[in-house]
């Protein structure tokens, strides 16, 4: 059973697409951010497709460092093929035959195994590691990942023509925090799974649920299902409070904030955006603060100096007023606590204007 839980228009907006290519039999590829879900839409291609009944497989490509293993993995080998390698062994493709595969994390695919991923989707052959014979495959692959595999080809780090291949039916998928309160309505849904299954009966008090409202869930629907696993243990009463998951909110700004600061003076070249020119597309009303500097530093093309500019620049303009600087920022009154808990959590509070 797959359920996807939500009733945001972003959401809705991608389950249509999702319906839609389900029933359209070629590759397709699954965008977003770590956490958000990735493998559970796939099983939903899968299940709305006229290949379900047939097999579903999913591997995640990213946990193999050895290219050998990778590709055994994917493709098979005859057995001598290298060291360890003592029978013939099938590999995910013919396991797959007529059915679905899920390639997660495509985007760490080896050279070698991309070339033979084209190969598959191509031509519907494959050649196990260490044979010359193409075996004939039917397989629909769904991939997936968190980078930016456009990128990635224009730099040559994936094959272009294997990204237009996968990317012919593209789908995002967005992050909670685009997804106004569906957060609320995934810990509850959650919250019932873990009441069933311990027995126990336990919910959410008010002041938990004004404190999670205000967080952004950079770790998306697994950061929430892992909070809640870890308050639900914590709580002795039956209203969780902020007190059992705020120590998890706090290790999440720290090691979030590590890893900014190991990254903060990536940007600037490879066509990074213009601090100024983003400030301006605000004023304009062309962009939000969340899709001309939060999304640009968030993908390390704006660093953390750059955005502390930009925010400073418009609280000079409002007078040092946070909630007025909304309006600058296009941005909405309801949205303050977010905004802020960004600025917060990132340390991108200008100095001048620390309080």
């Amino acid at each position: 059973m797959v359920r996807i839980v939500g009733t945001a228009a972003s959401l809705e907006e991608a389950l249509q697409r999702l319906e839609r290519f389900a029933r359209v039999d070629r590759p397709m590829l699954i965008t977003g951010e770590s956490g958000v879900g990735k493998e559970l839409f796939s099983r939903a291609v899968y299940l709305l497709s006229p290949r379900r009944g047939q097999p579903f497989l999913s591997v995640n490509c990213a946990q193999f460092t050895d290219e050998n293993l990778l590709i055994s993995e994917l493709f098979g080998h005859k057995k001598g093929a290298f060291t360890g390698a003592a029978t013939d062994r099938k590999g995910l493709f013919e396991e797959a035959h007529n059915g679905v595969l899920f390639l997660d994390e495509v985007g760490e695919l080896t050279p070698k195994a991309q070339a033979a991923l084209l190969r598959a989707i191509g031509i519907g052959e494959i050649v196990r590691l260490g044979e010359s014979k193409a075996r004939r495959v039917d397989v629909r692959v769904v991939a997936a990942t968190n980078r930016d595999l456009k990128r990635m080809a224009s730099e040559g780090a994936f094959r272009e023509d294997l990204y237009y291949r996968l990317g012919h039916l593209r789908l995002r998928i967005p992050p909670v925090r685009e997804r106004g309160d569906d957060w609320r309505l995934i810990a509850e849904t959650y919250l019932l799974e873990l009441q069933r299954k311990h027995r126990e009966q336990k919910r959410l008090s008010e002041a938990a649920l004004e404190r999670l409202a205000t967080y952004h869930w950079p770790g998306n629907v697994r950061e929430i299902r892992g909070l809640l696993d870890m308050a639900f243990c914590l709580c002795l009463t039956t209203e969780i409070s902020p007190s059992d998951f705020e120590e998890e909110l706090e290790a999440a700004f720290t090691d979030d904030a590590l890893s900014d600061d190991a990254l903060v003076h990536v940007s600037g070249g490879r066509g990074a955006p213009d601090p100024a020119a983003a400030y301006h597309r605000m004023l304009r009303g062309e962009a939000t603060f969340w899709t001309a500097v939060r999304k640009p530093f968030l993908d390390r093309e704006l660093n953390r100096d750059e955005v502390r500019q930009i925010v400073e620049r418009v609280l000079t303009e409002s007078g040092g007023s946070y909630k007025r600087a909304l309006r600058l920022l296009g941005l909405g009154p309801g949205e303050y606590l977010k905004f802020m808990d960004f600025l917060r959590h990132h340390r991108l509070k200008p100095e001048r204007f620390m309080r």
